[in-house]
């Protein structure tokens, strides 16, 4: 192993032979000649140390992040969606999920009672929600056996679309024998929110080392800000690849300067940067599988398709579905459509499927980058008879369909005729 360190065969030993007249070392008469101790690449060191310092991080990783029984059996459980029941605001199951529509008195929640499980063998927590328009406030609580008049929460953030993963500890309260979890949402449900799963995943060593080598090989979307800060979503991980790779090129760096020093052996620059090299391979082959993974998931989706199908075979279809289903119960131009929305981004895109229609979001051009939200309540008096309205989860009108009117907040009125109702959506026209 030394030898393979320092790239040096060991110095030879025992008495000095003579030489032959041409200044070679002859063997002693009688004697067997040695086979010449054998010499490694002199990148080999580099490989060697890299490869020991990454399995020591990698042990770190598992170690850090695995539970109370690294080496028990602690099966993973989920919950899916439709198993929670709603306990405040408006919803309903669809499939296995469970759909959050609206608040009441600015809360929505569901919960569910689990089979009782120790805290300690599952300290961490997989939410699987999705939303267009993520509440402001998300929660996740739970109750215990031991103090059940109690509640438990802790907060629950977005990163690229997704929960990160929550890890609770016993000053959270996490502790003792869970018996009932929940989900709570505060704030205005601009969007629905779709809850599909929660999972308390096993953190035995070896599934601990399992998902570590899993989340390495997640494919990233390149969507949205996802292009500049392709990876952002590493930060939920135990550890980024970046990250365990740098810190295992530092180590291997540094065991190697330490060797060469204790054996005074000559230093050579070519290890590190043979060491630096390896590691950054090791992430630009991730990087080109992550992009390989891009191209045959883009021709996969959107190969051979027209324009309005690559719309609904995008991320957000069931809103360009409700565009076109609006498109075409609207009539022709030069009619004007108002879309009217609490998310301006949907309005925004609802709004480009209705062109060419004469379609209005009710913003001001000077507002459009500052207030990019709620759209304001439009005037009474600047709608006109044959005017569309589209009300697109939007609290500032309200329509009364026994009076067949449009109310104000001011509990002011126009007559109204529905043209397509939708649970997300009412597009009415103006008397």
């Amino acid at each position: 192993m030394s030898t393979l360190l320092t790239n040096k065969p060991p110095d030879d030993a025992g008495e000095a032979q003579p030489e032959s007249k041409a200044g070679a070392r002859a063997p002693a008469p009688g004697s067997v000649q040695a086979a010449p101790a054998p010499r490694w690449p002199w990148w080999s060191s580099g490989v060697v140390l890299l490869a020991l310092a990454a399995a020591g991080v990698l042990a770190g990783i598992v170690a850090f992040n695995s539970g109370a029984e690294r080496f028990g059996t602690v099966p993973s459980r989920t919950v899916n969606g439709a198993a929670f029941q709603l306990t405040h605001g408006s919803g309903r199951p669809s499939g296995t999920s469970f759909v959050l529509e609206s608040t009441q008195g600015g809360i929505v929640s569901l919960s569910t009672e689990i089979a009782p499980l120790l805290a300690e063998k599952y300290p961490r927590i997989e939410l699987d929600l999705s939303s267009p328009a993520p509440p402001a406030e998300l929660a996740f609580a739970w109750r215990t056996r031991e103090n059940p008049r109690r509640t438990y929460s802790k907060p629950l953030h977005w990163l690229s679309g997704r929960i990160v993963p929550l890890k609770p500890d016993a000053s959270d309260g996490w502790r003792g024998t869970i018996i009932g979890v929940a989900i709570v949402a505060r704030g205005t449900l601009s969007a629905p929110l779709e809850v599909r799963s929660l999972t308390l995943p096993s953190t035995t060593a070896r599934a601990t080392l399992a998902d570590t080598f899993a989340q390495w090989g997640t494919r990233f979307p390149l969507k949205g800000y996802a292009i500049s800060f392709p990876f952002d979503a590493e930060r939920a991980q135990f550890m980024p690849i970046a990250q365990a790779m740098a810190l295992a090129c530092g180590i291997a760096i540094a065991v190697y300067l330490g060797v060469t020093y204790v054996r005074t052996r000559r230093f050579d620059w070519r290890v590190p940067w043979a060491i630096f090299a390896v590691a950054w391979i090791v992430l630009d082959l991730r990087w080109n599988a992550n992009l390989g993974r891009e191209v045959a998931a883009a021709a996969a989706q959107f190969g051979g398709k027209t324009g309005d199908e690559k719309a609904l075979a995008a991320d957000d279809a069931q809103l360009v579905a409700l565009a076109f289903e609006l498109r075409r119960a609207l009539p022709p131009p030069p009619a004007r459509v108002i879309v009217l929305s609490d998310n301006g981004v949907m309005a925004l895109r609802v709004a480009h499927f209705l062109f060419p229609l004469n379609v209005s979001r009710n913003a001001r051009p000077h507002n459009e980058e500052r207030d990019f939200g709620k759209a304001p309540t439009p005037s009474r008096s600047m709608l006109r008879g044959g005017d569309h309205v589209v009300l697109l989860f939007y609290s500032g009108l309200r329509y009364d369909a026994d009076r067949k009117e449009l109310v104000w907040p001011d509990g002011g009125t126009r007559p109204a005729e529905i043209v397509v109702a939708t649970p997300e959506a009412l597009l009415v026209r103006i008397s």
